[in-house]
């Protein structure tokens, strides 16, 4: 009896075991592999490259001369020893590492759509990015501005790219979450003569803005109007565009620029760059000089007082820069709910503030200008009469400042009206 308990339960297993496989195999024969071997999907990621044709053949001209240039003057002077030899060949080197090192090759626009954010790459020409900056797709839009300009050869037309941050959405400009209090915004960035193929300026816009999937009908704030948002009348049209000097983003930011919006940033490197190489020549060639007299004591002499002379200059140079154009531009931002206001006075680095103020909305009365000679005073009314200084505007007439007048008191004058109206209701 045991015999066949035992039996009947192997045949059990067995039965049970043959389903197993059976369904096993049916499994495999069900099952389709190639739905485990996928495509990569790029769509969440595109690249947009853009390339300054003109640019190149001027940077490696300009690379090829001053390399050529620095091998040849040694054969000028055939009694200067191996080490200035060495020296000379080395400058054009130098010189043109820095260019390669400063100069834009190309620009890459990269759409990360998985993450809202547009990534911009600035590659220089040793093929390294020399910038690198991220915005949000919403915010990010793109203009080429037409410019004209005269020579002994007539007028020929220069194209500028910029890429446009309006921080719609607050995201870096926010008084609470952002450090904007501690660094100004960064506008828009602006790049010479980009190769635009068989486009015009306003095609080659429309490409690139279609691309990160933005709209081209646009009120760009670059190219803001102050005078229609005044009213006043349009005594010129001007067909090429210029950059305002004051720019509306939104009714959280605004700006107004006591100098041009296009001033180049980077002054100060490019007189350090030009400064550093004009010395390493000028001593160069005064070592060579002097190398027959073998006069060590005149040579340090002369290198002394050369570069004593130069640094004296660049103090001169700073200390000039810091009276004159001290403040580039004048930053107005509101809180989320507009109940601050922060004023940042940006620096002519465009790096940095000379000074920031915030103030309460409900304590203000009003901005004011106050004429002092053929200078303007910007300055804060509270409501219980004191009043606070913001910067000393120069070389503006009331006619130009008539619209930063306008803009301060723009929100305190909403307030006041809706404020009105509520009162109003309260007793009706």
């Amino acid at each position: 009896m045991k015999y066949m308990n035992t039996l009947m339960n192997n045949n059990i297993s067995n039965q049970n075991e043959n389903l197993f496989f059976k369904s096993y195999q049916n499994m495999q024969q069900n099952t389709n592999v190639n739905q485990y071997f996928i495509e990569r999907n790029d769509q969440s990621s595109k690249e947009f490259v853009i390339r300054f044709i003109s640019l190149n053949i001027f940077v490696y001209s300009l690379s090829f001369f001053v390399i050529l240039f620095s091998i040849f003057i040694p054969s000028i002077f055939p009694n200067i020893d191996s080490y200035l030899k060495i020296a000379y060949a080395s400058f054009g080197v130098i010189f043109s590492l820095i260019l390669m090192i400063f100069c834009v090759y190309k620009v890459k626009i990269i759409k990360d759509t998985l993450n809202g954010k547009v990534i911009v790459k600035v590659i220089n020409y040793l093929c390294f990015p020399k910038m690198k900056f991220k915005l949000d797709i919403e915010n990010t839009h793109f203009y080429v501005s037409t410019e004209i300009n005269q020579d002994e050869n007539g007028q020929h037309a220069t194209f500028r790219l910029l890429i446009i941050n309006d921080y719609k959405n607050l995201v870096g400009i926010d008084l609470d979450t952002s450090n904007i209090k501690q660094k100004p915004a960064k506008f828009f960035y602006s790049f010479n003569n980009p190769s635009r193929g068989n486009y015009d300026h306003t095609q080659y816009a429309q490409i690139l803005n279609n691309f990160i999937g933005n709209s081209g009908v646009y009120d760009n704030p670059l190219l803001f109007n102050i005078n229609k948002y005044l009213n006043k009348p349009q005594t010129t049209f001007n067909f090429f565009q210029e950059l305002s000097k004051y720019m509306k983003f939104s009714d959280h930011l605004f700006a107004f620029h006591l100098r041009n919006p296009l001033a180049y940033t980077c002054v100060d490197l490019i007189i350090i760059i030009i400064t550093f190489i004009t010395n390493i020549f000028t001593i160069l060639v005064a070592i060579a000089y002097l190398n027959e007299k073998n006069d060590t004591i005149t040579k340090l002499i002369w290198v002394s007082v050369f570069l004593i002379g130069n640094i004296i200059m660049y103090i001169l140079y700073k200390i000039f820069k810091y009276c004159y154009e001290n403040i580039f531009r004048i930053d107005c931002i509101y809180s989320k709910n507009f109940d601050r206001v922060f004023i940042g006075l940006v620096k002519y680095t465009k790096t940095k503030y000379v000074n920031t103020f915030e103030f309460q909305m409900d304590n203000i009365s009003r901005f004011i200008l106050e004429r002092k000679g053929e200078n303007f005073n910007l300055k804060v009314e509270f409501k219980n009469n004191e009043t606070q200084e913001i910067c000393t505007i120069k070389n503006k007439t009331q006619d130009e400042l008539e619209g930063l007048a306008y803009l301060l008191n723009e929100r305190l004058n909403i307030n006041s009206n809706n404020n009105f109206y509520s009162n109003e209701d309260l007793y009706s």
